[in-house]
């Protein structure tokens, strides 16, 4: 029972903070210069709604193994912002992404050490080494969109999504990207944007990897 009351009282911590500190976070990230923001920040509100709803659903999800929870209650936080900053101004910030690699381990490895399961915190750390890879990979491709914000992006979702295994892994980036991809085409097909526009697929990316991790 204590692992439950551990997971929920962190979660609840989280949450509290999040919706607390969310607006000054995600107003906190200007578009490089010159540009403008392409949206204004959200109210309070509604970002404080939509953190409530992803954490709400990855905990029902995962709540027969409240030792994960913490893990993913702090990736649902940091994936509802990056999510609006990268729409706002095609940012997947370093002082957000780059800390989130040790909490998440940490996080994670206390998870290994209450279910006594080292295997899934070594798969892990190979699948974000893989992801992260892929994705530095397509980031060289002439003419590819990522950006190396993605790759950062990808080896951290990576990392949470080899904890669960490696269809989760799979599912989660090729949702995110072939989800990407479907929006992208259809905004090119009716001109709203250019091939040669920079388009933000964090949300993208975290949109798959949410769903790899409801399924």
């Amino acid at each position: 029972m204590w692992e439950i009351g551990w997971s929920v009282a962190i979660t609840l911590v989280a949450l509290a903070v999040a919706i607390g500190c969310g607006p000054r976070v995600v107003a906190a990230f200007p578009a490089p210069a010159p540009e403008q923001p392409r949206r204004d920040a959200p109210g309070a509100r509604p970002l404080a709604a939509a953190t409530a709803v992803t954490v709400a659903a990855v905990v029902t999800a995962l709540h027969r193994h409240p030792s994960w929870v913490p893990a993913y209650a702090w990736l649902a936080v940091l994936g509802v912002w990056l999510a609006v900053i990268d729409l706002r101004v095609h940012r997947l910030p370093d002082p957000l992404v780059l800390p989130s690699y040790p909490v998440v381990a940490l996080l994670l490895g206390l998870a290994a050490l209450v279910d006594d399961t080292p295997g899934r915190l070594l798969r892990a750390g190979v699948a974000g080494l893989v992801c992260w890879t892929v994705f530095l990979v397509l980031h060289r491709l002439p003419g590819d969109g990522f950006g190396r914000g993605d790759v950062k992006l990808a080896g951290l979702l990576g990392l949470a999504l080899g904890w669960l295994g490696w269809p989760s892994v799979l599912l989660g980036m090729v949702a995110g990207v072939a989800l990407g991809g479907v929006v992208v085409l259809g905004l090119l097909v009716t001109r709203r944007v250019h091939r040669r526009d920079r388009l933000a697929y964090g949300p993208f990316l975290l949109g798959g990897a949410l769903l790899a991790v409801l399924t």
